[in-house]
């Protein structure tokens, strides 16, 4: 017996099953049905919030006016006003030294000792060939006293009397002589004793005692420097020369103040006065050599010491001045970042000089620009910046203790 054929179906082709159909259509509707919740949530979503900008924290500063010193600097050498090496100028044994290695000492002071024996004997020895001398001179002269009332009544030869005279002369200029030996033999005998010809301080002791010192010797005993006061020798370029002289008119009793500063970290040593500038200028250098005298009362300089040397020419009352740390170097010269709306913006300046911690600008600022303190290193023109001030010591100091106390619990 033939079945007869489903109308769905045709020759040749598998029939579906209906329970696949049913599974088709549910996940076609789920996916319709997660592609509309998708959109529906798209569209409804809440707006992002726009990005928030990064402020960067700066300390500011304000340019202000105040007094500063127009100057000139160069670098100086301190030499010793007075130095002085001590030598012997007699021969002999060093009994004594009465001094140590760097010790202070004055005009007159008692340094070394000879052996004076010698030098005593010779003495002596001129002593007494000056009263065999003097003797002898002085019976030539009674002599020729007794000759000349005889040779005036023509008793005696004008011969033997001029013969008389001669003796006479003759042994009075030996006495003379030898009286000279005697002066030249206690000179010698004060040699002796070495005292010091300058107030000063004493370096190193060269002879030590029980050595030959030979007059004259080329190795001196000792050297003294006279350090109160002393002398600050310095140049300056011949564009500077003819400033520093017009100063120099200028100042009551032509008298400049000069410092003399630390070379790496400017801490002021000592204050002089500038008090000598060559007549003419190097022509190898271009230079002009210049001095200063400080009196030193507490020794701060040394003869040999370098310094830097600061010159005080006048005041400026009015100078416009940032501080040194607040201004940068570029390509196109210094510059500093001037606030402006909550942002920082780059201002090129002219910086006349830098002194004591501030940078004297005479173009590029007005009095009253707020400036920044210091530069962090993310920092870029434009930048948005808020500012901080710096706490108070006090403030510090007490958010110290809490923070140590609350530790401490």
């Amino acid at each position: 017996m033939t079945l007869p054929l489903s109308k769905s179906s045709s020759p040749g082709t598998p029939a579906v099953p209906p329970s696949r159909n049913r599974g088709i259509g549910v996940g076609l509707a789920l996916l319709v049905l997660l592609i509309v919740g998708a959109s529906g949530w798209f569209l409804t979503r809440p707006a992002k919030a726009p990005a928030r900008i990064q402020r960067i924290e700066v300390p500011v500063t304000q340019a202000q006016t105040r007094a500063m010193p127009v100057v000139l600097q160069s670098v100086g050498k301190v030499v010793a006003q007075a130095s002085v090496e001590v030598r012997s100028q007699a021969g002999g044994v060093l009994r004594e030294v009465l001094i140590k290695d760097g010790d202070q000492v004055v005009a007159g002071q008692k340094l070394f000792m000879l052996d004076a024996q010698p030098l005593a004997a010779t003495l002596a020895q001129a002593q007494a060939q000056w009263t065999r001398d003097k003797a002898l001179a002085d019976d030539a002269a009674a002599a020729q006293a007794r000759l000349k009332p005889l040779a005036d009544k023509e008793y005696v030869t004008a011969r033997e009397y001029e013969l008389a005279v001669s003796t006479q002369a003759s042994t009075q200029a030996t006495a003379n002589a030898t009286r000279t030996l005697i002066d030249q033999a206690r000179i010698a005998l004060a040699y002796a004793t070495i005292t010091a010809p300058i107030s000063g301080r004493a370096g190193a002791v060269l002879v030590k005692p029980g050595n030959l010192v030979a007059a004259n010797s080329t190795t001196p005993l000792v050297v003294i420097n006279a350090l109160r006061p002393v002398e600050l020798v310095f140049s300056l370029p011949q564009s500077e020369s003819q400033q520093l002289r017009d100063a120099m008119a200028a100042a009551p009793d032509h008298r400049l103040s000069v410092e003399a500063r630390d070379s790496l970290s400017q801490k002021k040593r000592a204050t002089g006065e500038l008090v000598f500038i060559d007549n003419a200028l190097n022509a190898q250098s271009g230079t002009i050599t210049a001095k200063a005298r400080f009196s030193n009362v507490d020794e701060a300089l040394w003869p040999g010491e370098f310094y830097a040397v600061v010159i005080t020419l006048r005041t400026d009352e009015a100078a416009i001045t940032v501080p040194e740390r607040a201004v940068q170097q570029g390509q196109n010269g210094p510059y500093v970042y001037v606030l402006t709306a909550g942002t920082a913006n780059l201002q090129q300046l002219t910086v006349n000089r830098v002194l004591d911690g501030f940078a004297v600008v005479t173009a590029g600022l007005k009095v009253g620009d707020t400036v920044l303190a210091s530069v962090p290193s993310n920092l870029r023109d434009g930048s948005a910046v808020v500012v901080v001030t710096p706490a108070a010591p006090a403030a510090q100091a007490a958010s110290a203790a809490s923070s140590s106390s609350g530790a401490g619990q």
